[in-house]
């Protein structure tokens, strides 16, 4: 049976909005169309109403700010890839873009479109949470700002109600030097992540100051390693050696709830997550100027 809808085409983001409110659950945003195209073409999801943000003002680019640099939700994962010069931390979001599909699809697919669709297996979601990044939502009533680690609530759940849109993405770059970087373990170059890991450094002084750990694919949303984070907090880049790593990557195991499926056992998920937390914090701390 050919499923169809109705397209809209707002002028304004405020217009999409209040379209979104006045057709209910089963109009849907379009952002870089993707995921929901696919999701609708095998049924999973019921669309009446698309309400198109492609070409809207003040939702794409990608800009940097004093102290933060702001992603709007709109851009591209290939935006993304191409603006790994901008700072250290988006070399790593850079990098992390560069592994996901195809460089056609890059090209269509937004940032915001994915972190919506919340997968767990989603491969930017770890490492904004690692990040410390924020959510810049709005609604009917207005504009609120929510952190990534609140803003995804589930599988293919997040904290948006039903007439909310995410209009960018804020990732913190303190003065202090970070370092970031995703590891990952997937059956083809293109695939979702059966495991990943993500980590953020901040040193100032020769000190880490902030150490950021998350894990993805292995529970419904990014989960922290935070026993793992206090081992490295406070210590001067040159007193860390491999006996470190390998004490704050062995606190992974333990905060990871996997499940079972045709892609990888549950078992395997686990015992991967030390080995790509140490590969990713030897990667961090290696650009930082630390022992790997």
């Amino acid at each position: 049976m050919i499923r169809q809808f109705d397209y809209l085409r707002p002028d304004t983001v405020d217009a999409a909005i209040a379209m979104k409110s006045r057709h209910g659950e089963r109009a849907c945003y379009w952002a870089g169309g993707t995921d929901l195209m696919l999701q609708w073409r095998q049924g999973e999801v019921t669309i009446d109403h698309c309400i198109d943000l492609t070409h809207l003002n003040g939702l794409d680019g990608i800009e940097a700010l004093p102290g933060e640099i702001r992603i709007g939700a709109m851009a591209t994962l290939d935006d993304l890839d191409r603006a790994a010069s901008m700072h250290p931390v988006m070399k790593a979001l850079g990098d992390t873009a560069r592994l996901m599909c195809t460089k056609q699809t890059r090209t269509l697919a937004t940032v915001g479109g994915n972190m919506c669709n919340a997968s767990p297996g989603a491969d930017l979601s770890p490492l904004f949470v690692a990040l410390e990044s924020r959510c810049l939502i709005q609604g009917p009533n207005g504009r609120r700002d929510v952190s990534m680690e609140d803003f995804l609530t589930g599988v293919n759940t997040t904290d948006l109600t039903a007439d909310e849109l995410l209009r960018a993405i804020v990732v913190p770059t303190p003065p202090a030097r970070r370092e970031a970087s995703y590891r990952r373990v997937a059956r083809t170059v293109v695939d979702i992540a059966l495991v990943s890991a993500a980590v953020s450094l901040t040193a100032d002084a020769g000190t880490i100051t902030d150490a950021r750990i998350a894990l993805g694919s292995v529970a419904p949303v990014p989960v922290r390693v935070q026993e793992g984070e206090s081992v490295l907090a406070g210590m001067a880049l040159g007193d860390i050696d491999a006996k470190h790593l390998e004490e704050a990557a062995g606190h992974a195991a333990a905060v990871a709830r996997p499940i079972t499926d045709v892609r990888a056992g549950a078992g395997y998920r686990t015992r991967m997550c030390p080995v790509l937390v140490r590969r990713a914090l030897a990667d961090a701390l290696g650009r930082l100027g630390g022992d790997e």
